[in-house]
């Protein structure tokens, strides 16, 4: 072999190794950037899913009759019925609760001013005694009205409020559906240290959560009977859970309806003070 031969080899290795080590090194660094995008696709498509489900129920207002079922831990039932009104969207809603029986709570109302990215104001009117009062942070921890919902529970809180981890796909009930988990920008504005939502895949709406308090699961949530009202897939039975206590609260609902019209002080003081 000639010298020029042998360098000219040389040279080839040399740069078949150069190829190599850069070959290697661009593996290292899909590796590590891909590596690094999983993590953030998850927190990007668990919110984008939930972006999708508040897009597909988006309306106006909305309004429904409720049945209410509270069972206590021994299997004693208590019955309620109330009146449910919505105006705006989640994060800038406001809502009105209004009981209708049994006697002794008929016109016991709860106004509920929500504010995205900040806290909501809500207020409890008692026809009894005839005054309402403003509901304290310290007691949104507390039970609404003898049922299993608090009174955060009965918040709407904009999807922007949290942040979100898609956990992967599990099937509820036989429907295939996303895990997604939830934990609140604002820690001091809630209870629940973190959330897991299963969002029906064919429909894309939540159909169950689980509640976790200081990292304890202690209520689940699940939405059920399913049916189409002006366009919107809606849920006509709600069920609430209480671990701990080991008592549920059902709420069926009728006469559904949305982009309904309110009277312009409806969702005020004065009309909450009001006893049908």
């Amino acid at each position: 072999m000639s010298r020029k031969a042998g360098v000219q080899g040389s040279r080839d290795r040399g740069i078949e190794g150069m190829k190599r080590y850069a070959f290697l090194g661009l593996l290292s660094l899909i590796a590590f950037f891909g590596t690094r995008s999983v993590g953030f696709t998850a927190a990007d498509r668990g919110l984008e899913i939930m972006r999708d489900v508040e897009k597909r129920a988006l309306s106006d207002s909305q309004s429904y009759e409720g049945a209410i079922e509270v069972i206590d831990a021994k299997g004693k039932v208590l019955n309620k019925s109330w009146h449910f009104w919505r105006e705006g969207n989640r994060g800038n809603s406001k809502v009105l609760v209004r009981f209708d029986t049994p006697a002794e709570v008929r016109g016991v109302g709860l106004l509920t001013l929500n504010h995205a990215g900040g806290k909501a104001e809500q207020w409890m009117y008692t026809p009894s005694i005839q005054r309402d009062r403003r509901i304290a942070p310290q007691e949104k921890s507390q039970r609404f009205m003898g049922t299993d919902f608090t009174n955060e529970d009965m918040e709407e809180r904009a999807v922007e409020d949290y942040e979100y981890e898609l956990m992967g796909e599990e099937s509820f009930a036989g429907q295939p559906a996303y895990k997604i988990r939830a934990v609140c920008k604002d820690r001091d504005n809630t209870q629940y240290s973190q959330l897991y939502f299963w969002v029906r895949k064919d429909i894309v709406a939540t159909t169950y959560i689980e509640f976790y308090v200081d990292g304890k699961l202690r209520k689940t949530l699940r939405w059920d009977d399913w049916k189409q009202v002006q366009n919107i897939w809606t849920p006509h039975f709600v069920e609430m859970k209480d671990l701990a206590r080991r008592s549920t609260t059902r709420i069926r609902s009728k006469n559904m309806k949305y982009n309904v019209k309110f009277e312009p002080e409806w969702f005020t003081l004065r009309n909450l003070r009001r006893v049908p």
